[in-house]
């Protein structure tokens, strides 16, 4: 069965086949140090070879897993949840269109942040991309697709996207209802259309493969601030939150807040010392001792503000009128421009609050300004201090990094997010991990965490304690009332409503109408039978381009081979 698909897809114009050796080597290394690898991969060079592709998957009743861009770091990389799966790997489209007049962004699934800073940098427009922490080679698509968020006026990734086209699983194609209405202008513009509305079903859904997508961009404001936040003790950030709550409702120009705890901004800083070998409550009094030293707040917080001058510079002054007991810095990127070339000659004395931050306002101002940076990438090198300095080719999960991002959705009230704190500081540190805790206003009456679990890959014993930890969080996280919002490809099983539960009812019956032979993304978000492990399979004589890698090594050794820094494959950085 799986010869014959290989062969039939290979007669495809625009569509290359690779062997299940292959694409273990091309796309197999995952921060998440995930063991499970596809059946094998299709790499898509022309949109046109995608409904054929879906053709031959029908037939064949082969899984098909998409991927975007194959950088879902801390979530799975580009790995599928169901190893029978086939990579779609759509990277290669990176058409971009800018159309000035909407404001909008008409892309393919490959398109990264930097080609959307390019393309808008080559029209003239004044628009911001809409970055994330991935840096410039992060997918557009795939982050919005998946509910990605940034700080960017646009908060939801999601929500500007105004028109998705492609392809249901099975076959039938999709399009914004307004174009089929002959209304074009108004599909830029109006991502609701009128009367039925099917396209949240792509948002972290199961049923189609998207081909093109029109993104709604930020114009570039008349003003823009980043602001920093200090509290000094926990109960000064704790009583803030009913404040700043109000506050993310009654200044429109605010975007999203990060609020991190001092474990947190330990992890980001350039001489990693969460490398330090410590253990237990040793560690934890040297991290202490260590932020106390370095004059770390017990809670810091970025965020932007865009506006005209006059709203951007009252929204200030309101800020810093209505937190009581935390210190307000505000800068605005010609400032810290400034201070980027005269830095070096303060004078230490005097200066001491304003060079803790200024690492971190260098790094927010290219997010704030809407081009990619790799800043932010940091995080998952935090156990290693021999990384070298991050680049654009920067790669964590070919560089052997380990890392899973756990992020549940909280209530953005005082009372909650001082539980929060207290129950999963008290989960991480039961299971030997460091409480690198931080929360980020979505609204105004939902905050989203982010928890980094950090630990070496190379390890076996390190990365078993790293799955367990994150099971018993996404466990004591639904027993509390906190749903993560995202979720990694090992613990789909972990919020899959039951079988017979109305919510997977409903997801089944759109399944069989929409995608009946199951081939678009099996166990992404549902319900699943257990997959059976993964098994090298030999390929097929009929596929002349797959010999390499198979008689090279007739035994391949796939925990060594991801374990560390192995992947030498080179592969898109999109």
């Amino acid at each position: 069965m799986t010869s014959s698909f290989f062969s039939e897809v290979l007669r495809i114009p625009g569509a290359k086949v690779l062997s299940r050796e292959e694409a273990a080597f091309q796309y197999g290394a995952d921060t998440g140090a995930s063991e499970r690898l596809p059946a094998g991969a299709i790499i898509v060079k022309e949109v046109d070879a995608i409904p054929e592709i879906l053709a031959l998957a029908n037939e064949f009743k082969i899984p098909l897993w998409p991927i975007s861009g194959g950088r879902n770091f801390g979530y799975g990389t580009s790995l599928p949840v169901d190893t029978r799966s086939f990579i779609v790997d759509l990277s290669q489209l990176r058409r971009v269109y800018i159309d000035v007049q909407s404001s909008t962004a008409l892309i393919e699934p490959g398109v990264t942040q930097a080609d959307l800073h390019a393309a808008i940098k080559k029209s003239g427009a004044d628009l911001l991309v809409p970055t994330t922490g991935v840096g410039p080679n992060g997918n557009i698509l795939g982050n919005a697709l998946d509910g990605g968020y940034g700080l960017t006026p646009i908060t939801d990734h999601f929500d500007a996207i105004s028109e998705l086209e492609g392809y249901w699983g099975n076959g039938t194609e999709f399009r914004h209802t307004y174009q089929d209405l002959n209304c074009p202008e108004m599909a830029k513009r109006w991502n609701a259309g009128t009367g039925y509305s099917w396209a949240g079903l792509l948002r972290q859904g199961n049923f189609g493969i998207v081909t093109r997508a029109r993104v709604q961009l930020a114009r570039t404001p008349e003003a823009t601030r980043i602001l920093v936040f200090e509290w000094k003790s926990q109960e000064a950030f704790i009583a803030s939150q009913t404040e700043l709550n109000k506050l993310t409702e009654d200044i429109p120009g605010i975007g999203g807040i990060i609020m991190m705890n001092d474990c947190r901004i330990l992890s980001t800083q350039v001489d990693t010392p969460l490398a330090s070998p410590l253990k237990g409550e040793a560690r934890a009094h040297y991290l202490q001792q260590l932020a106390k030293e370095r004059k770390i707040s017990a809670w810091t917080g970025l965020g932007t503000l865009y506006g005209s001058r006059a709203a951007v510079a009252g929204s200030v002054k309101d800020i810093r009128r209505r937190l009581k007991n935390c210190r307000v810095w505000s800068f605005s990127p010609a400032q810290i421009k400034q201070l980027q070339k005269v830095q070096a000659y303060l004078p230490k004395w005097g200066f001491a609050a304003l060079r803790r931050h200024f690492g971190a306002l260098v790094n927010t101002l290219g997010t704030v300004e809407g081009y990619p940076i790799v800043a932010f990438l940091k995080i998952a090198y935090a156990l290693d201090p021999t990384a070298k300095k991050l680049d654009v080719h920067s790669h964590p999960a070919k560089d052997g990094a380990g890392i899973l991002w756990y992020a549940p959705l909280v209530p953005f009230t005082a009372d909650e997010v001082e539980r929060y704190r207290t129950v999963m500081s008290k989960c991480l540190t039961d299971n030997g991990f460091d409480p690198l805790l931080a929360v980020t206003s979505r609204s105004s009456r939902t905050l989203s965490g982010t928890i980094p679990l950090l630990f070496d890959r190379k390890n076996a014993e390190d990365v078993a304690r790293a799955k367990q930890c994150y099971r018993a969080l996404v466990k004591t996280g639904l027993e509390n009332g906190w749903p993560p919002y995202r979720l990694g490809i090992d613990y789909m099983d972990m919020i899959a409503c039951p079988a017979d539960s109305p919510s997977a009812q409903v997801q089944q019956l759109l399944k069989n109408a929409l995608d009946e032979n199951a081939v678009i993304a099996s166990g992404r978000y549902e319900h699943v039978k257990p997959i059976a492990p993964f098994i090298p399979e030999a390929i097929p004589e009929t596929i002349p381009e797959a010999a390499t890698l198979a008689s090279q090594e007739t035994n391949l050794d796939y925990t060594k081979m991801f374990g560390a820094r192995l992947i030498q494959t080179e592969t898109s950085e999109a």
